[in-house]
């Protein structure tokens, strides 16, 4: 009857010991990402039927420093298509990181969202997704098509959405919002 008791009370130990194990790695699991410091934002496209028609634009906005929007513009032709890649970089430091590979890596947290304003008239569908089941677009390459001739703004801000990222662009806060002028001739 002791070697049960001693049996007994040693499994309830190690069930407490298993228990307590698993709730200090469920801890660990809900740290959510910090946002990014991103300072530049580059948009570079390429015309999927003219590889020599690669138009791109920059916005920079330096902590401390000044805000150059003098190459945030984008040259687009009309009735194409391109092919738009998102690259976010950190500028403040040197040398500059691209922060880009890090927000694809975490792309189940991040979602890049587009607004079209004034004279314009585009298409863009986001041809990158991230590993959330049913998967969600990312919006770091999208597939961009033009419709007419015009010239207008687009807005791109990227949202940071960990635990709630749903494909829609509300929830979370957000990494960056710049605004780029669009011409399509």
């Amino acid at each position: 009857m002791k070697n049960r008791s001693i049996i007994l009370f040693a499994a309830g130990i190690m069930t407490l010991f298993i228990w307590s194990s698993c709730t200090k790695a469920e801890k660990n699991v809900t740290e959510q990402p910090t946002n990014e410091l991103l300072t530049t934002v580059q948009l570079k496209a390429v015309n999927t039927q003219d590889p020599t028609d690669t138009p791109s634009a920059k916005w920079v906005s330096i902590p401390g420093g000044s805000l150059d929007t003098s190459n945030a513009v984008l040259y687009l032709k009309n009735s194409a298509v391109y092919d738009l890649s998102v690259i976010f970089l950190d500028e403040s430091k040197t040398p500059a990181s691209d922060i880009t590979a890090d927000i694809r890596a975490r792309g189940n947290y991040h979602l890049v969202c587009f607004g079209i304003s004034g004279a314009l008239s585009l298409g863009i569908v986001p041809t990158d997704h991230d590993t959330n089941s049913p998967s969600l677009p990312i919006g770091l390459r999208n597939r961009v098509t033009t419709n007419l001739i015009g010239t207008g703004n687009l807005e791109v801000t990227l949202h940071h959405q960990p635990n709630v990222k749903n494909g829609d662009c509300a929830p979370g806060s957000i990494d960056a919002d710049v605004n780029f002028r669009v011409h399509v001739d």
